[in-house]
C-alpha cells in the first residue's frame, strides 16, 4: 500500500495520469448535473457545467490538461455529430478557456491558484473565469453556429444572438461557471490529494459562527429545504403558489441568513446542491404557458443575480470573521516574544475547573538587559519556554507575565513532583550570548486554583513574592504552606502607597524640609528633604514612599515637584535670603529622561533663579552609571551653572570607578563611615583616602551623619569642607528658615 502511495504521489500530476484520466470520469458528471431544455425548437443551457469543469482543470493542470479535454471531447462530440462538430467544441471550449486563464494568471501571478473564497481573488475570478470565459464561449458558439460548423442538427440551428433563449443560455453558463467552478476546483483537488477534501471541512469549521447552535442550524436547513421541496414537488399539491417562480424571493433570504452564519465554504456546496435541484426541475415551478420564456429568464436571472450576491457576501463575511478570529488569537499573544499573554492564561484557566499555576521569576534579566539589550531578554525567554515544553503535557501552556516571568498552567495531578521537576528543569537551561553561558537564578512558586478565576493579576503578585522567597532557598514555594496573608499585605501595601503618592501629587501633598550643611566657618547652605503627608496628615518618610515611587515609575514626577516648589520658596524669599542655596537629590529616573536638563532651565527661568543657587545631588547606582544619557544630562546641567554632588559616596556602585569618570563639583561621603570615625581606624582610613583623591579633582567634601563636636572637629582636621548631621541641625520645614534669618 505504502509503494502504491509513493508511485501516485510520484506520478499523478504527469500528463498521462490524473489530467489525462480525470475528464473522461467527470465530464460525464457535470453533463449529468447540468440542465438543458428547448425554446422554440431550439436547445437552451439553464445551467451549464462542463465549461467549468475545463476551466478547473486548466487551472489546475495548465498545459498538461489539454491531452485529457481533447480526447474527452473527441470521444464525446465525433460519435454524434463527427469529426468537424468535434474540432469546432475543441476550438470554442480552448479559445474561451485558453484566453479568460491566460488573463487571469496574468494578473493574479502564482496566488490564482489560491483555493476559492480568497477575497483578494474574488473579483478577478468573477471577471475572467465567469463573465470572460462565458460571453467568449457564446460568442465563439454563435460564430460556428452562423457558419454551419456543427453539421445539421435542428436545436442547434443559428438563431439571432439577441434573443431570450441566448440570454437565458448566456445567464446560465455564467451561474454554471460562478457555482460550478469552486466545486470542480475541489473535486480535482480532493482527488489529486484526499487532505485537501479535509482541510476544506475544517474550513467550514473555522467558517461558521462561533455562536452558531444546533437550533437554529436545523431551523435555517429545514427553511431551506421546505422550500426547495414545495418547489420541485408535483403541481397537485394545494400550496400551488410554492410552485411558482415568486418562491425563488423566499430563498434568497434563507440563503443569506445561512451566508451569514456559515461562511463561504459551506453555503458554496449548499447553493451548488439547491441550484442543481431547482435547474434540473425547473418545469415544477416554470408551468409551460404563454410566459414561459419570459418566466425561465426572470428564474435564470434570480439565479445569476442570487449566485454573485451569495458568493460575494460569504466571501466578504468570511473575510471578517477570520479577521476577527486572528485578532481575537494576536490579542492572546505578546507581539515581541510571541508567547501567550496573561489573556490567553485567562482563557486557558476557565477551560478547566482545576489548575497548577507555577510562576518563574528571574530578576537578574533587568540587568542582563541592560548589558545586553532587550533583544537578550526576549531570546532568553523565548529558548526557556522552549527548553520547558518537553517537561510538559501537550495541553498545558506557558505564558509570559509583565516584567520578567514566565507562567505555566499545569494540570493537578502530581503537582508537587511535577513542579518539582519543572523548576529542576529550568535551572538546568543555560543562555549563551558572545561565547559565555548565562545561568541566573530563577525563583519558583506555584498554586493550586479552581475555576472560575477572578483574581488572576492580584495572584500573579502574590506569585511573584513567594517567587523572590524561592531564590534564597532554591525551592518551589507553595502558596498553601506559605502564609498568604503576609504576602497580601505586602500587594495591599504597595497599591495603598501608590494611591498616596498619585494623591500627594495631585494635591500638593507633600511638605518640604530643609538640613543645614555648615563650613568651619559658618557658611551655610541646605539640602531639601522630602516627606509625604499621610492619609491621617502625619509625616510618612521617604525611605518608605521613594523605593515604592521607583517602582511604580513616579520617581521623576516627584523630583520636578520638589524643584519646582524649591525654586518658587526661593522666588518668594529672594528679598530676605538673597543668596540662599539649596541642595536637591535627583533620582536615576529624572537624570536618565532626555529633557530633564531643559526642564530645570525652564523652572529656573521661571522663577528667576540662578543656577550657582542650586545643587543636584546624584546617588551612585548601578542605573546611573549604566546609562550614558545621565552623563549627557549632568554635563548639560554642569555647563549650565548648576553644581553636581555625587551624594552617599562609598557605599553605592563603582564608587572610585565613578569618581574617576564623573566631572562632580562636589562628593557627600556616606555617614556609615563617618559616625564611628573617632573609634574605628578603618573608617579614619576610608574616609581620608577618600579626601585625598577628592582633593586631587578639587572637588569639595561634605561629610553626613556628624552628631557629636567631637565628630565635626576630626572632619574638619582632615580637610572637610562642610558637615552635615543632627549636631549641625535637623530637619525642619523650609518655611521655619524665614524666622532664624
Amino acid at each position: 500500500m505504502m509503494k502504491f502511495t509513493a508511485l501516485y504521489n510520484k506520478y499523478k500530476d504527469k500528463w498521462w495520469a490524473l489530467p489525462l484520466v480525470l475528464p473522461f470520469i467527470l465530464y460525464p458528471i457535470t453533463q449529468y448535473m447540468s440542465s438543458y431544455g428547448q425554446i422554440d425548437g431550439h436547445e437552451i443551457s439553464f445551467y451549464y457545467l462542463n465549461m467549468a469543469l475545463t476551466t478547473a482543470l486548466t487551472m489546475i493542470y495548465g498545459f498538461k490538461s489539454l491531452p485529457g479535454i481533447i480526447l474527452c471531447l473527441l470521444y464525446r462530440v465525433y460519435p454524434e455529430r463527427g469529426l468537424e462538430p468535434a474540432l469546432m467544441s475543441l476550438i470554442h471550449y480552448f479559445t474561451s478557456v485558453a484566453l479568460s486563464c491566460a488573463g487571469y494568471y496574468y494578473f493574479t501571478g502564482k496566488r490564482g491558484l489560491a483555493s476559492f473564497g480568497y477575497h483578494q481573488l474574488a473579483k478577478p475570478r468573477i471577471f475572467w473565469l465567469v463573465f470572460i470565459n462565458a460571453t467568449l464561449f457564446l460568442h465563439y458558439y454563435h460564430a460556428e453556429l452562423y457558419l454551419g460548423l456543427f453539421g445539421i442538427n435542428g436545436a442547434q440551428m443559428y438563431v439571432n444572438p439577441f434573443t431570450t433563449q441566448t440570454l437565458i443560455s448566456y445567464q446560465g453558463m455564467l451561474v454554471g461557471n460562478m457555482t460550478g467552478l469552486p466545486m470542480c476546483y475541489l473535486v480535482i483537488r480532493s482527488i489529486r490529494n484526499p487532505l485537501y477534501l479535509i482541510k476544506y471541512f475544517k474550513k467550514i469549521r473555522n467558517q461558521v459562527a462561533e455562536d452558531l447552535r444546533a437550533p437554529e442550524l436545523i431551523s435555517l436547513f429545514g427553511a431551506i429545504t421546505i422550500l426547495t421541496v414545495l418547489m420541485v414537488s408535483p403541481r397537485h399539491h394545494t400550496l400551488t403558489l410554492m410552485n411558482s417562480i415568486y418562491t425563488l424571493t423566499l430563498l434568497l433570504p434563507m440563503m443569506i441568513w445561512g451566508t451569514l452564519r456559515l461562511g463561504h465554504a459551506a453555503i458554496s456546496l449548499i447553493w451548488w446542491t439547491i441550484l442543481i435541484v431547482l435547474c434540473n426541475y425547473y418545469q415544477s415551478f416554470i408551468p409551460p404557458g404563454a410566459d414561459f420564456k419570459l418566466h425561465l429568464a426572470v428564474a435564470s436571472s434570480c439565479f445569476a443575480a442570487f449566485s454573485i450576491t451569495i458568493i460575494l457576501m460569504a466571501i466578504n463575511i468570511s473575510r471578517q470573521r477570520a479577521l476577527n478570529i486572528k485578532s481575537k488569537r494576536l490579542m492572546s499573544i505578546d507581539p515581541v516574544l510571541h508567547l501567550p499573554n496573561l489573556l490567553a492564561l485567562d482563557a486557558d484557566l476557565n477551560k478547566h475547573t482545576v489548575s497548577v499555576l507555577c510562576q518563574l521569576y528571574v530578576p537578574d534579566l533587568e540587568l542582563l538587559g541592560r548589558r545586553y539589550g532587550l533583544l537578550m531578554q526576549v531570546q532568553y525567554k523565548q529558548q526557556l519556554a522552549q527548553f520547558l515544553k518537553p517537561v510538559l503535557e501537550s495541553d498545558e501552556l506557558i505564558c509570559i507575565s509583565s516584567g520578567h516571568d514566565l507562567i505555566v498552567r499545569m494540570s493537578p495531578l502530581n503537582a508537587e513532583k511535577r513542579i518539582s521537576e519543572l523548576h529542576n528543569k529550568a535551572k538546568k537551561f543555560r543562555y549563551t550570548r558572545d561565547g559565555v553561558k548565562l545561568y541566573p537564578q530563577i525563583g519558583c512558586s506555584y498554586c493550586i486554583i479552581n475555576y472560575p478565576v477572578g483574581h488572576l493579576y492580584l495572584l500573579i503578585g502574590e506569585l511573584r513574592a513567594l517567587a523572590e522567597i524561592s531564590l534564597t532557598t532554591n525551592l518551589p514555594v507553595d502558596m498553601r504552606k506559605q502564609s498568604s496573608r503576609q504576602v497580601q499585605n505586602q500587594v495591599k501595601t504597595k497599591v495603598d502607597m501608590m494611591n498616596q503618592l498619585q494623591r500627594a501629587l495631585e494635591l500638593d501633598r507633600f511638605v518640604l524640609m530643609v538640613q543645614p550643611i555648615e563650613n568651619k566657618n559658618g557658611h551655610r547652605y541646605h539640602e531639601v528633604l522630602l516627606r509625604m503627608l499621610g492619609s491621617n496628615d502625619e509625616l510618612i518618610f521617604p525611605d518608605t514612599f521613594l523605593p515604592l515611587a521607583n517602582e511604580f515609575g513616579m520617581s521623576s514626577s516627584i523630583d520636578l515637584w520638589v524643584l519646582n516648589n524649591t525654586m518658587k520658596y526661593m522666588d518668594e524669599t529672594r528679598h530676605s535670603r538673597p543668596d540662599q542655596c539649596f541642595a536637591i537629590n535627583l533620582t536615576p529616573a529624572s537624570i536618565c529622561r532626555t529633557d530633564m536638563a531643559h526642564l530645570i532651565e525652564n523652572m529656573l527661568i521661571k522663577h528667576g533663579i540662578a543656577p550657582e543657587q542650586i545643587v543636584l545631588e546624584v546617588t551612585e547606582t548601578d542605573e546611573l552609571t549604566n546609562n550614558l544619557q545621565a552623563d549627557k544630562t549632568l554635563d548639560a546641567l554642569q555647563r549650565l551653572g548648576c553644581k553636581i554632588a555625587i551624594d552617599d559616596f562609598g557605599t553605592g556602585y563603582a564608587s572610585y570607578a565613578r569618581l574617576k569618570n564623573m566631572q562632580a563639583n562636589i562628593l557627600k561621603i556616606d555617614g556609615s563611615f563617618i559616625h564611628n570615625i573617632i573609634s574605628s581606624e578603618m573608617d579614619y582610613k576610608i574616609v581620608e583616602s577618600i579626601c585625598e583623591l577628592a582633593r586631587m579633582k578639587n572637588m569639595t567634601l561634605v561629610a553626613e551623619f556628624v552628631e557629636t563636636e567631637a565628630i565635626q572637629n576630626a572632619l574638619f582636621r582632615m580637610g572637610i569642607d562642610y558637615v552635615q548631621g543632627y549636631f549641625i541641625g535637623k530637619p525642619a520645614p523650609i518655611e521655619t528658615l524665614q524666622t532664624t534669618t
